[in-house]
Parts: structure tokens; C-alpha cells; sequence
């Protein structure tokens, strides 16, 4: 999971390809026509009880139960004929791909979601998190924003897609994958069967629509174009063990605390990027004024509000490579003094900068032959070009009909399964398109997670109807609609 903010970094890691055609990525009248055939006072409820029921399903990892969340969804889109396969991940874990065919003239698309979920403390909760139940206005669960409310509106998409027999120009393809929450085992397994998916664009978590997010009455919809790389690092110090009962210098634990007390006077390096200086362009660019254009000047912006930037930890992480202390391990008895102690540090890498080069600050800053630093897991910064038409295809739904609207380029500091997919040269893109209040998203992996439930079917109508804008084949008439629809419609 990741949470999502207005984070940027360089995208020279992009693919290359442009796969979508050039006169795709906004919003088009044939598309138009078909939203105007969804049944939009139904699809709130039927929406609500989709989620409400995947909330009920514990697929917390670890350890995960995920196929619980894959059998409902299977017999979901089974009930009306969309064709699913399962992807064996171990024992009551598994991921799913269903699929709506198309013509082939273009690539598939993907929508992407996790139904993995992190734990809970019940106790913390005003409600049961795993009842789905709705409270004022919310549908609380854990899962509701991270990510099971975006697996609803992609499911949905699916099923209104297949309903009103739309005919398209390519594959639209649901991935609902196990484990990205821990290890990410599910999206590796789906890698390995990318040659029979092969998709050329994803939509997957990483950006919301967020409530004065720069400027009180305009909302920001955050539209992930990369995450940076993410480093986890033991700092490992060692010494001669003894009894707690004589202090004596230059054991373990003297030189761990020394190594944290230098890390903490550790310096950190801005880096701007062009991704967020486009999105502060575009910003100011709808706001207008005296603010406005200051975000649109790089210099002025980098002047007068760099310093601002920095104060918050959210933008201080899209401009800085972070190292953070996560936790401590070594010790198992208060009069023993353990030969190694050591702290866990999550770095998050920006890129053009490498684990070797991080290490080397590290050890440099440390600068103590008695600590030194493993690393236990890494992977690479990447993004995707903005300069895309399904990029420009969210863009524009985001905004749709809403005053004081602006969407733009961002990226989660934190790590999605989109990270996966760019190597192989897929376009993927992170939206979950719910207009929010800044502070709902602290719910996410925290206490009564939540979404609003008016804003399901304004969701479902900005998803749909980006992939529509790149889908549908306006060459082909209308295939019949499907009879017998079963739920609320």
C-alpha cells in the first residue's frame, strides 16, 4: 500500500512507447453516450453492498486468506458471464484476472488492485472493521480506501461495460492480486504470466482527490506517475557482550546509540523534479492570483516556497531521499549486554541515486568501524510519462463537472505494484478516484478507515469513463444488452 500525496519525482525511468492512439485521452462524445446509459440511482447501492461485502472478508495479511476475497469476486463477475482465472499464489492465497474481450486494434488495458489488507486493532475502531457497515455518511472497513474500494469501482466498471454490450478496441483486463501489502507475491506471479496479459496501460492505487489539499475551496486529484525507491536497511552495531551490571564503553548498544544520534544531524539534499513543478504549474495555473503565479515560476516557487515545502514531512519526502527509524531488534534480557544490536531504517531513494551511494552517506555519517548496514530489501525509483492520452483520459474525468478542479502528476513516496510493471514498459498510472478531505487518508492503515459513500458512483462514473475514452470502439455499433441483470439496478 501507499499513501498517497502530491509526490513527484523525475521520470527518467519512463517507457519510451506511446501504445495509445494519438487522438485518445479525453473525454468523447460515443463515451458520453454510454455513460448516459448506466443506471446512476442504482449504482450507489449496488456499489455499497459490493464493498460492504468485500470489507466483510478478512483477507488480513499476514497472512493474507486472500482467496476468500478472489472466490467472491469470481462468483460476482461469473453471475454475468465475464470469464476469470485464478492465479495459485499457496494455500487459501491466490489473485485473479478476468477479462472483457476486444477487438484487438490496440493493446489491453489493466485495472489493478490489491485485496490484501493490514492488520487492525479492533479496540481502536468506533465500529467493527470487519461488518461494513455505514455510519453517518461513510462505509467504514479496513480496506475501504487501501484497497478494496477501488477493487468495487474496478469490478463494477467491468460489469457495466459487459451490461451495456459496449464494444471495444481492446482487452480491459481486472487484476485483483494477493500479498502487496508484505512481499508482493502476487503481482510477481502475474508477472511471470505477463505474455498472456500484456497489457499496455495500468490504473492502480496512488493518488486520490483531495479537498483543499494548496488552496482552501479547489480540489487536487492526485494522479500517481511514479514512487520512489524504497530501501529497508538494518544498522547493525557490535561489541563485546557482558553482564548488565557494570557499564563498560564501547559495547553494542553505546555504539547503536551513537550511530542514531548521527543520523539524526543527517542533512538532507532537495531535488526538484519536473513532475512537481508541473503539478504546482497546474495549480496555480487554475487558482490564478499573486499564489498562482508564484507556482508557476520555478525560480519563484523555489524562492519563497521551498521553505514551506520543507516544514512538510509530506512534500520534505518528494524532494529528499528519506532515512527513517522504524524499529530496534538484539536483547533479550535486561542484565545481559548482546554482542549486536541494531535499528531498522526505511530509506526511500529518489531517482539517479543508488543504494551504493546511500550506503556510502550512511557509513560515512556513522563513520564507526563497530556499526555497519545490511540491506534486506530494495527496489528501483520508476515512473511514467504524464504526456500520455489515458493519463490525460483521468485527468480529465477527475475534473469533470467540478468547479475549481485541477488534476496533475504526482507520486507515492511509498511502494504499489505498478513499480512491478514499469520495467516491462507498461504506462501505469495511480487514481482512486474519490474526492476526499486530506485527513480521511490518516485513516488508511490507521483507525475507522472509511470512505464516502456519495462519492462511489461520482467514482465509478470518472474510472469508467477514462477507460472508455481509450477503449471504446466507436467503429462498432452496440452489442445487445445483457438480459437478467442480477442486484439493486
Amino acid at each position: 500500500m501507499v499513501l498517497s500525496l502530491f509526490l513527484t519525482i523525475p521520470l527518467a525511468a519512463a517507457a519510451p512507447h506511446r501504445a495509445l492512439p494519438d487522438d485518445a485521452g479525453g473525454p468523447s462524445r460515443a463515451a458520453d453516450a454510454v455513460l448516459d446509459r448506466v443506471d446512476w440511482p442504482a449504482a450507489t447501492p449496488e456499489l455499497t453492498t459490493l464493498l460492504s461485502d468485500l470489507l466483510k472478508i478478512r483477507s488480513v495479511n499476514p497472512p493474507g486468506d486472500e482467496t476468500k476475497a478472489v472466490e467472491f469476486l469470481e462468483g460476482v463477475l461469473a453471475k454475468e458471464g465475464i470469464a476469470t482465472e485464478r492465479v495459485p499464489l499457496s494455500d487459501g492465497r491466490s489473485s485473479l484476472i478476468a477479462r472483457l474481450p476486444g477487438s484487438g486494434a490496440d493493446k489491453p488495458i489493466c485495472l489493478l488492485s490489491h485485496v490484501d489488507v493490514v492488520p487492525v486493532e479492533p479496540t481502536r475502531w468506533s465500529v467493527d472493521p470487519f461488518a461494513g457497515v455505514v455510519k453517518d455518511g461513510f462505509l467504514y472497513g479496513r480496506g475501504a480506501l487501501d484497497m478494496k474500494g477501488m477493487t468495487a469501482l474496478e469490478t463494477m466498471t467491468m460489469l457495466q461495460l459487459h451490461r451495456l454490450g459496449v464494444p471495444l478496441r481492446r482487452e480491459v483486463i481486472l487484476l485483483a492480486v494477493a500479498d502487496e501489502e508484505v512481499d508482493s507475491q502476487g503481482m510477481d506471479s502475474v508477472v511471470k504470466l505477463w505474455d498472456r496479459v500484456g497489457c499496455s496501460h495500468v490504473v492502480n492505487e496512488g493518488g486520490y482527490g483531495l479537498e483543499g489539499l494548496f488552496f482552501p475551496g479547489q480540489t487536487f486529484h492526485a494522479i500517481s506517475v511514479a514512487e520512489k525507491g524504497a530501501v529497508w536497511i538494518r544498522m547493525i552495531a557490535s561489541g563485546k557482550p557482558g553482564h548488565g551490571s557494570t557499564p563498560i564503553a564501547g559495547r553494542a548498544p553505546e555504539h547503536l546509540t551513537r550511530a542514531l544520534e548521527r543520523l539524526a544531524t543527517r542533512k538532507d539534499k532537495v531535488t526538484w523534479s519536473p513532475a512537481l513543478l508541473e503539478a504546482f504549474r497546474r495549480v496555480g495555473a487554475e487558482h490564478g492570483g499573486v499564489a498562482g503565479a508564484i507556482l508557476q515560476s520555478p525560480g519563484l516557487l523555489k524562492l519563497l516556497v521551498k521553505p514551506k515545502l520543507l516544514a512538510n514531512p509530506a512534500t520534505h519526502a518528494a524532494l529528499t531521499d528519506t532515512v527513517n527509524v522504524t524499529g530496534f531488534f538484539g536483547g533479550n534480557a535486561p542484565n545481559v549486554v548482546p554482542s549486536e544490536v541494531g535499528a531498522v531504517l526505511d530509506c526511500r531513494i529518489l531517482p539517479g541515486h543508488t543504494v551504493d551511494a546511500l550506503l556510502a552517506e550512511l557509513t560515512a555519517l556513522v563513520d564507526d568501524p563497530a556499526v555497519r548496514f545490511e540491506v534486506t530489501s530494495s527496489t528501483n525509483a520508476n515512473g511514467s510519462p504524464w504526456d500520455d492520452p489515458f493519463f490525460a483520459a483521468l485527468a480529465a474525468r477527475a475534473v469533470e463537472g467540478q468547479e475549481h478542479a485541477v488534476a496533475g502528476p504526482v507520486v507515492s513516496v511509498g511502494y504499489t505494484d505498478s513499480q512491478a510493471l514499469r520495467p516491462l514498459g507498461v504506462h501505469a498510472y495511480g487514481y482512486v478516484p474519490f474526492v476526499i478531505a486530506p485527513e480521511l487518508l490518516g485513516t488508511t492503515h490507521g483507525d475507522d478507515e472509511r470512505v464516502p459513500v456519495s462519492e462511489l458512483a461520482p467514482g465509478l462514473r470518472r474510472l469508467m469513463g477514462a477507460v472508455l475514452d481509450v477503449s471504446l470502439d466507436v467503429t462498432a455499433g452496440p452489442r445487445p444488452l445483457v438480459p437478467n441483470n442480477p442486484g439493486p439496478r
